[in-house]
């Protein structure tokens, strides 16, 4: 059970109602960490604004979905884990790349620029900081905007990931 209440539409703020109504018309539901982050709206609009940028990048969207999912992995978040591999298939991702993602050094499903992303992903997660040797690989293919996108998706799949694990909510 979440640690925090799922604001509904009616107790949402009147600036987060028809943010809420938009969710309900394309997602077909507003997800719980929305209703969660809805009692700081401020806060929601920000995120919301800054969650959108992912869909905006140079970052090939596999990549992206594949840092985000590495990501979820390493902090054990089952709820964005839910989320990004429904957008990992959206974005090209193949079952078995999404299936093997735990144990993507032993797969045969990714290039070596793949394996670099989510070694990337989980370096970071882990320690923050990524090894220089990794660093030149991911250089070697990626340009500086591609990189820096790469970074702020691992930034963010952390900050989300934190904040539907530390508040404890469930899907959806």
């Amino acid at each position: 059970m979440s640690l925090v209440s799922y604001l509904s539409n009616d107790q949402a703020d009147a600036q987060i109602k028809p943010i809420f109504a938009s969710m309900e018309k394309t997602l077909g539901a507003v997800p719980n960490v929305f209703r969660v982050m809805a009692h700081s709206p401020a806060m929601l609009k920000g995120f919301l604004a800054l969650n959108a940028s992912l869909h905006e990048t140079r970052l090939d969207g596999k990549l992206r979905e594949l840092a985000y999912i590495r990501t979820s992995e390493v902090n054990d978040c089952a709820y964005c884990l839910h989320h990004h591999r429904v957008l990992g298939e959206k974005a090209g991702l193949t079952q078995q790349q999404i299936a093997e993602t735990a144990r993507f050094e032993q797969s045969n499903a990714y290039s070596d620029l793949e394996r670099n992303v989510m070694r990337y992903a989980e370096q970071v997660s882990r320690h923050v900081k990524v090894d220089d040797a990794l660093f030149a690989r991911l250089k070697a293919e990626l340009d500086e905007r591609e990189l820096t996108e790469l970074a702020m998706t691992v930034a963010i799949a952390n900050l989300t990931n934190r904040m539907t694990e530390t508040l404890r909510m469930e899907l959806p």
